[in-house]
């Protein structure tokens, strides 16, 4: 899988596999050499992050929680009225 990053000092584009033998192995510009990431670094902004998948279904779940309960509370109060 390739992932596309610039360099930040040229503005090269460069188009980089995130399978490499070594995490620590350096990704550097073609054109001027400047350092710009480890392949390491850049597998892991690749890879999903879970944590973060776990809060947004947990949100997801506060907020039906939520509209469950409102939609409740207006049955409630419209019985009472009538």
């Amino acid at each position: 899988m390739k992932h596309h990053i610039s360099c930040t000092r040229c503005g090269n584009q460069h188009a980089v596999s995130a399978d490499s033998p070594r995490d620590w192995d350096e990704i550097t510009c073609t054109e001027c050499g400047e350092f710009i990431d480890t392949y390491g670094h850049q597998a892991d902004l690749a890879s999903p992050s879970y944590a973060l998948h776990a809060l947004n279904l947990s949100r997801g779940l506060i907020l039906q929680m939520a509209r469950e309960s409102s939609h409740r509370l207006e049955q409630q109060t419209m019985r009472q009225s009538a």
